[in-house]
C-alpha cells in the first residue's frame, strides 16, 4: 500500500489538522488518512474503489474535503517552498507555462478550444530555476492563457527582489502589454515569446530554458489523479496539485513519500 514517508511525514504533521475536542468519536490518524488521498492522487482510482486498508472511504474522503476547506494543502505547499528554497537558495528567475487536462465531471470545466466535444480543465505552474514549484492554479479549459498568468503575482512577489528585478519566462500567451505592466509593478519583467498573430512585424522572440516546465508536467503525468481531472469542485482538484507539487519539492531536496 502508498504510505506517506517518515521523511515527509516529519516535516508536515504538526499542519495537518487534529481533532482537539474529547466529545464523539476520535479522528481516524491522520497519516493513514492522508496517505489514502496520497494512493486517490497517484492511482487515479475512484474514492469508492480507495482500499479498506486506508479505512471507511467515506471517512477519508469527508476528510479530504475538510482539508480542503481549511487550506491545509496550500500549508503543506508552503511548508515544501520554505524548505526548499532554504536549501536550494533564492528564485533567480521564473518560468511558467499552462497545461491541459480532459475533466468529464469537473463543474468547473469547460469546452476544450482544440476539440469542444470534450470538456476540460487548464492547470497554470510556475516554478524556479531550480525547478521549484512556487504557486499553482486551475481554471477552465475555455479560458484565455493570458488570463492564467497574471494569478501567479500575488506568489511570485514574495520572492521579488526591490533592488534588483526578476525575469518570468512565458509562452507566446504572456506576450500581453497589460500583463507586463502587472508584473513590473511588482520588479518582475515578464520576457514571452513572439505572438506573431497579434502583430507580424513584431521582431520574433523565442524564449529558452523553457523545457524546465515541459519536465515538470511530465512528472506530474505519473500521478493519474490529475492526468485526468475526476473532481467535480476546482477547490478538490487544485488541492490535488498542490500535494502533488508540495511532494515534487520534497522530492527536490532529498525528501521522499
Amino acid at each position: 500500500m502508498l504510505i506517506i514517508s517518515d521523511g515527509i511525514w516529519n516535516v508536515i504533521k504538526d499542519i495537518v489538522a487534529t481533532k482537539e475536542k474529547r466529545v464523539g468519536r476520535p479522528e481516524k490518524e491522520a497519516r493513514l488518512i492522508l496517505s489514502g488521498i496520497f494512493y486517490v492522487m497517484t492511482t487515479g482510482a475512484q474514492w469508492r474503489c480507495l482500499p479498506d486498508y486506508y479505512g471507511k472511504k467515506s471517512t477519508v474522503h469527508g476528510r479530504f474535503m475538510k482539508w480542503v476547506r481549511t487550506g491545509i494543502f496550500q500549508k503543506i505547499l508552503d511548508r515544501s517552498i520554505e524548505l526548499a528554497i532554504e536549501k536550494l537558495g533564492d528564485p533567480k528567475a521564473f518560468f511558467s507555462d499552462i497545461s491541459s487536462a480532459k475533466a468529464p465531471f469537473a463543474k468547473f470545466g469547460g469546452k476544450n478550444p482544440t476539440d469542444r466535444a470534450k470538456r476540460g480543465i487548464k492547470k497554470g505552474v510556475a516554478i524556479d530555476m531550480n525547478r521549484i514549484i512556487l504557486s499553482i492554479l486551475v481554471d477552465a479549459a475555455n479560458t484565455h492563457d493570458s488570463k492564467l498568468y497574471a494569478p501567479h503575482i500575488n506568489t511570485l512577489k514574495k520572492f521579488a527582489n526591490k533592488d534588483q528585478p526578476k525575469v518570468l519566462v512565458t509562452d507566446s500567451a504572456g506576450d500581453v502589454k497589460e500583463l507586463r505592466e502587472d508584473f513590473a509593478k511588482e520588479n518582475i519583467a515578464l520576457h514571452a515569446s513572439t505572438n506573431v498573430r497579434r502583430d507580424k512585424n513584431k521582431r520574433k522572440i523565442k524564449t529558452g530554458g523553457r523545457w524546465r516546465m515541459e519536465q515538470i508536467f511530465g512528472i506530474q503525468q505519473w500521478n493519474r489523479g490529475i492526468k485526468f481531472c475526476w473532481t467535480k469542485t476546482k477547490e478538490a482538484f487544485l488541492s490535488l496539485c498542490q500535494l502533488v507539487s508540495a511532494i515534487h519539492n520534497f522530492k527536490l531536496i532529498g525528501i521522499f513519500g
